[in-house]
């Protein structure tokens, strides 16, 4: 393999040590209780997405981009879905969603870049951790393939970033596994740190490469449902067929751009809300039609919210708290957290935080996976 191929290639994988195809994949690990992690990127505004229709100071704020009470999915007496989500409905009305309410942390940060990069490591807005937050976690429940993230382009491993993970990122499963015939097996050879690091790597793609023919090559379960034709609703039905046809891996990892709405929201946030609702619902379909529902817990995230009022371009510039969900066959759904006090605002125009996104991973760490909670000063949220 020459030079460039090789720098391609070694971007789809980020992992530690030699592993061998049966490490690589968990053989005897029995099953696997898996995370969905659905990124918002962009930062997306949680007021119109759990909307707190009750509250007389969201209207004061937003006389243009507000979404009215009538057209509210309400889920209980003070707050309701985007009425573009109501393919999501029927999973709330089975009692396996859960939305947290102003979902933050202290001293928060407003930059893209450096908010995102807190959110991935969780940590404290002044620690710098290059490690992802499912370092923390992953490595003592299983070994093996830890995580793959799905995206167009150059996917982000974003939690799934460690020296300690072993995490692909593709495009698709057909692309990466029709790149990785172009490679051949090398067996790691240790002669200097460079030759070591550059034949782990391609040893490592071809059992990844391997392993995933097996479970995809030939004649592959399809999920029997139908997905958007977009790359968000491409990614979910990749990741579904992954989990129907065993591929081992505890977390997978989608993107929806489009949260970045500083002008022009309703239009921009109401498509890309309604394509993340259509998506999860098809892939909610996929899971119960396969039997694997109970297996898998669907998580949002984002950076940072918006603020309380809207500005001159009918939008919302880089707020503080969101909202984010959580569904899945094991979920105990409800509004969990407290909404964040629209009438104490600081002096950019930012609600509080109510609920520290730590909360969220201590929770997934220790009820889901049976892991230590890392985040210990962060009481956990009974949502599974």
């Amino acid at each position: 393999m020459n030079r460039r191929d090789f720098i391609k290639y070694a971007g789809l994988i980020s992992t530690a040590g030699i592993i061998t195809p049966e490490l690589l994949w968990g053989a005897g690990n029995g099953q696997q209780r898996i995370v969905v992690l659905v990124e918002l990127k962009g930062g997306n505004d949680g007021f119109n997405t759990l909307v707190p229709f009750k509250d007389e100071l969201y209207y004061k704020y937003r006389p243009r981009i507000a979404i009215q009470e009538r057209q509210v999915l309400k889920l209980n007496d003070e707050v309701g879905l985007h009425p573009r989500m109501k393919s999501l409905m029927p999973i709330w009305n089975s009692g396996k969603m859960a939305w947290i309410q102003g979902v933050g942390y202290p001293h928060p940060i407003l930059s893209h870049f450096r908010s995102m990069d807190i959110w991935d490591s969780g940590s404290n807005s002044n620690q710098y951790v290059e490690q992802g937050w499912l370092s923390r976690v992953l490595p003592q429940y299983k070994q093996g393939l830890h995580g793959i993230a799905l995206n167009k382009g150059q996917a982000q491993l974003g939690p799934l970033l460690s020296s300690t993970l072993n995490s692909i990122t593709m495009q698709d499963p057909r692309n990466f596994l029709s790149q990785i015939k172009r490679i051949n097996d090398c067996q790691p050879n240790r002669r200097t740190p460079a030759i070591a690091h550059v034949s782990q790597v391609q040893h490592q793609l071809f059992s990844a490469g391997e392993q995933l023919a097996s479970k995809l090559g030939r004649n592959p379960r399809r999920t029997g449902v139908g997905f958007s034709k977009g790359v968000f609703g491409h990614s979910l039905e990749s990741v579904a067929e992954m989990i129907i046809n065993g591929v081992d891996a505890p977390v997978y990892k989608v993107t929806q751009e489009g949260f970045d709405t500083h002008s022009g929201q309703r239009g921009a946030q109401d498509t890309a809300l309604y394509t993340v609702a259509n998506g999860l619902a098809s892939f909610q379909k996929a899971m119960q039609r396969a039997g694997k529902w109970n297996d898998v817990l669907v998580v949002t995230y984002s950076e940072f919210g918006r603020r309380a009022r809207e500005n001159r371009g009918g939008g919302t510039d880089h707020g503080t708290a969101s909202s984010h969900m959580i569904m899945g066959g094991r979920v105990r759904g409800g509004i969990y957290g407290r909404h964040p006090d629209l009438a104490r605002l600081d002096a950019n125009g930012n609600v509080q935080h109510t609920t520290d996104f730590r909360a969220i991973y201590g929770t997934l760490a220790q009820r889901w996976w049976n892991q230590p909670n890392p985040w210990k000063g962060h009481k956990l949220i009974p949502f599974v």
